[in-house]
C-alpha cells in the first residue's frame, strides 16, 4: 500500500510546483488578475519595485505597454520624474476597479495628477498599462527635468556622502547649499538689473517721484525672490529628494513664487494708476480724479481674488465647491450686510449720474463741504470747519444735493432796510447809488443786476439787492460780497439814508407834532446828488486800492 501511495504523492506535488510555475510566468507576462489587471496594480508595481530596498526594473518595466523598448530604462526615468516634480501619490486613493472610466472624459484612463496630464494610465485590450502617450513623452520630460544629466550622482557614491542628516544624504545638503549661495548672488543680479530696466522705461513716461522709486525697488526686489525660486525649482529636482519631502518643497516654493507674483502684479497697478493719474491732470473734468481711486481699489481686490484661487487651484482645493460654498455663504453675507451692498450701489449710482465732481463745493441736510474723495462705502467730505464727514453713498445717492461749485456766477442777494421817515427821493438815490456801484466793481456782472424798493416791512422800507459776482471761487465771492457791503454803508453814511432795525414805537396823538422824528433828516435834492456822486468817488477809490484795474471795472 505504501509502495503504491508514494507514486501518486509524487506526481501530485509535481503536478503544483508546475502549476505554481505557470501562474508566475502568467504574472510575469501581465495577466488580468496580476500587475496590469487595474490602475492601483499598474502604478503600484511601477514604485514598489524601484525602491532601494527592492530594486527590480525589469519588474517595474511591466507596467509599461507590451513591446515598449527600453522599457526598465523608461519605467527608470519615470519614476525621476515623478519624484523630481514632487508628485507624491497616494496609493490609497488610486482606484483598484478593473473596469474604471473617467468621469470627466468617459475613458478607461486613470490620470495620476491633474498638474500632469501626460501622466496617466489607460485600458487597452483588457490590459491596464502607463499610456502610449506617456511613454513617449517620458525621454524629452526627463531631459527638461535634468537637463544636466543624472550622472553626476555617482560622483558622490562613497559611504561619506551617505550619512543622512532629517533624512536627506549629506551631499545632497551641500548641493541644497551650494544652489542657496547660487541663489542669493543671482537675486542681487536680478533685482538690480530689473530696476535699471524698468526705472529706464519709466523715466521717460512719467515723474520720478519718491513714492514711485520707491515702488520701483519694491517691484525689482520682489522680481529678484521670483527668479531666485524659479532658479532653485530648476536645479532642485537634480538632488533626488525624498518624494515626501520633495513633493512638500516644491509645494512651498511654488505657493511662495505665485505669492510673490501677485505682489508684483499689484506694484505693476499701482505705477499704471500713477501714470493714469498723470494724465487726469491734463483734463478739466474731475470725474476720472474721483473715479481713479475706486478703480484702484477695485483691481486690487480683483487681483488678489484670482490669485488666491489660483493659489487654492495648484494645492488641489475643488474650486467648483469652493465658490459654491462661497455664493451660499455670500449669500448669507450679503443679507447680513445690507447696507454695505447699498452704499456699492450707490457709489455706482454717483459715477452714472455725476451729481458733483471732486473738488465741488456741495450742499446736503444743513451740512455744506467740498468733495474731497469718493469711495466704494463712502464719501469724504471736507466741510467749511475744516472737519472731515464720511457720507454713506446710500445716503448721498437719495438726497437732494444743491451743487454750488457748477454755479457760472455767484449770486449775492439781500434785502437792504431803511427807515420809514426816509424820503422818497433820498431813497430812488440811494438806489441809483447802488446800481452805480454794481456797475463799478470789477466782478461783478454789469448786465445782470436788480436794485429795487420792493416791500414794506414791519419796521423798515426793504430795498431788494441782487447781483452776481464772475467767480466760481467761494474765497474770491466772500472778498467782492465784503467790498460791495462796505461801499454800500459808504453810500448810506454820505447820503444820509439810515438802515432801520426792529423797533417798536408808541405815538400818543395829543403830543405828536411834526417835525419831532428821532431819525436824523435825510438829504434830498441837488445836495444829495452831489454827496452821492462824491460818494461814489470815493468807493470808486476804495475798488482801486483792493488792486483791481480800472479797465476791467469799465468793461
Amino acid at each position: 500500500m505504501n509502495l503504491t501511495a508514494r507514486p501518486s504523492i509524487n506526481k501530485i506535488l509535481a503536478l503544483l510546483i508546475v502549476v505554481l510555475f505557470q501562474v508566475s510566468g502568467l504574472n510575469a507576462q501581465g495577466d488580468s488578475t496580476g500587475v496590469n489587471s487595474n490602475p492601483y496594480s499598474v502604478v503600484y508595481n511601477h514604485l514598489y519595485y524601484l525602491q532601494n530596498d527592492n530594486y527590480q526594473p525589469e519588474q517595474a518595466a511591466l507596467s509599461l505597454p507590451k513591446g515598449t523598448e527600453n522599457a526598465e530604462k523608461l519605467a527608470l526615468k519615470l519614476k525621476q520624474i515623478l519624484d523630481g516634480k514632487g508628485l507624491y501619490l497616494d496609493l490609497n486613493r488610486i482606484p483598484s476597479d478593473a473596469d474604471y472610466r473617467d468621469s470627466v472624459r468617459n475613458e478607461a484612463i486613470y490620470v495620476l495628477d491633474k498638474k500632469e496630464p501626460q501622466i496617466y494610465v489607460e485600458k487597452l485590450a483588457g490590459q491596464w498599462s502607463y499610456s502610449r502617450t506617456t511613454v513617449q513623452a517620458i525621454p524629452s520630460m526627463h531631459q527638461k527635468l535634468y537637463p544636466f544629466g543624472t550622472q553626476f550622482i555617482t560622483y558622490f557614491s562613497a559611504p561619506g556622502w551617505q550619512i543622512k542628516i532629517l533624512g536627506i544624504k549629506l551631499w545632497k545638503w551641500l548641493g541644497l547649499l551650494i544652489i542657496l549661495a547660487v541663489a542669493s548672488t543671482f537675486y542681487f543680479i536680478v533685482r538690480f538689473l530689473s530696476q535699471l530696466i524698468i526705472t529706464r522705461f519709466l523715466k521717460r513716461r512719467m515723474e520720478l517721484t519718491v513714492e514711485v522709486k520707491k515702488t520701483l525697488f519694491r517691484l525689482s526686489r520682489i522680481i529678484g525672490f521670483i527668479l531666485s525660486i524659479r532658479f532653485v525649482l530648476f536645479f532642485l529636482p537634480m538632488f533626488q529628494i525624498a518624494p515626501s519631502i520633495n513633493a512638500k518643497l516644491i509645494s512651498f516654493l511654488n505657493v511662495l513664487s505665485l505669492f510673490f507674483l501677485i505682489i508684483v502684479f499689484k506694484f505693476v497697478i499701482k505705477l499704471l494708476f500713477v501714470y493714469f493719474e498723470k494724465l487726469t491732470t491734463r483734463t478739466e473734468n474731475t470725474m476720472d480724479d474721483q473715479l481713479l481711486p475706486v478703480l484702484y481699489k477695485l483691481s486690487l481686490i480683483i487681483l488678489w481674488a484670482i490669485g488666491i484661487i489660483y493659489i487654492f487651484d495648484y494645492l488641489g482645493v475643488n474650486i467648483t465647491a469652493l465658490i459654491a460654498g462661497l455664493s451660499i455663504g455670500g449669500l448669507a453675507l450679503a443679507l447680513a450686510a445690507q447696507d454695505t451692498v447699498k452704499n456699492f450701489f450707490g457709489s455706482v449710482m454717483i459715477f452714472l449720474d455725476k451729481p458733483f465732481q471732486i473738488g465741488d463745493l456741495v450742499e446736503f441736510d444743513n451740512i455744506i463741504g467740498t468733495i474731497e474723495e469718493v469711495g466704494v462705502r463712502s464719501t469724504r467730505i471736507r466741510t467749511l470747519a475744516n472737519s472731515l464727514i464720511y457720507i454713506p453713498n446710500a445716503k448721498l445717492a437719495d438726497s437732494v444735493i444743491n451743487n454750488l461749485g457748477i454755479r457760472v456766477f455767484r449770486a449775492f442777494k439781500t434785502e437792504l432796510g431803511v427807515t420809514y421817515d426816509t424820503a422818497p427821493e433820498s431813497i430812488e438815490n440811494f438806489v441809483e447809488g447802488i446800481r452805480e456801484i454794481i456797475q463799478q466793481h470789477p466782478m461783478t456782472l454789469k448786465d445782470k443786476f436788480e436794485v429795487h424798493l420792493n416791500s414794506f416791512g414791519a419796521s423798515s422800507l426793504n430795498v431788494m439787492f441782487l447781483c452776481f459776482f464772475d467767480t466760481r471761487i467761494w474765497s474770491e465771492e466772500l472778498k467782492a460780497r465784503h467790498e460791495v457791503m462796505v461801499a454800500i454803508l459808504k453810500l448810506a453814511d454820505a447820503i444820509g439814508v439810515r438802515f432801520a432795525f426792529p423797533t417798536q414805537t408808541i405815538h400818543i396823538e395829543e403830543v405828536a407834532r411834526a417835525g419831532t422824528s428821532n431819525t436824523p433828516a435825510s438829504q434830498i435834492g441837488s445836495e444829495a446828488r452831489s454827496n452821492r456822486e462824491q460818494s461814489i468817488s470815493g468807493i470808486l477809490e476804495y475798488f482801486n486800492s483792493k488792486g483791481y484795474d480800472n479797465n476791467n471795472a469799465e468793461n
